[in-house]
């Protein structure tokens, strides 16, 4: 088990990669922390949350897609932001990424993005 202190440094060390390495940490942990229980999965995804300046009770929450780093040849897709969109053609959940290519967090199904 780790101590908090470990926790902090582990945490300050996240904080410093770019958006498109820590996606990439982060989608080789979270889905390890999916459960089956009666019939249903939950899992853990990466989300962005945009807000309104102009409609403050408005909030779109798209999730984050995991890049294809076979399309991209084991690289993690461009160094750019989240700017990516799209929606997964099976589950229907909207999505963004850095990579034009990449995969659904929810039912791993490759997304084509825009």
């Amino acid at each position: 088990m780790s101590t908090d202190e470990d926790r902090v440094r582990l945490a300050q060390q996240l904080a410093q990669l770019p958006v498109h390495e820590l996606v990439d940490v982060l989608g080789r942990v979270l889905p390890q922390h999916a459960e089956d229980r009666n019939g249903l999965r939950t899992m853990l995804v990466l989300a962005t949350a945009t807000t309104y300046e102009q409609e403050p009770v408005g909030i779109d929450v798209t999730l984050v897609a995991w890049p294809d780093r076979d399309y991209y040849d084991g690289g993690l897709g461009p160094e750019q932001g989240l700017w990516e969109d799209g929606r997964c053609a099976r589950c229907d959940v909207e999505v963004s990424s850095n990579a034009k290519r990449a995969y659904c967090p929810v039912c791993n199904t490759p997304c084509t993005l825009t």
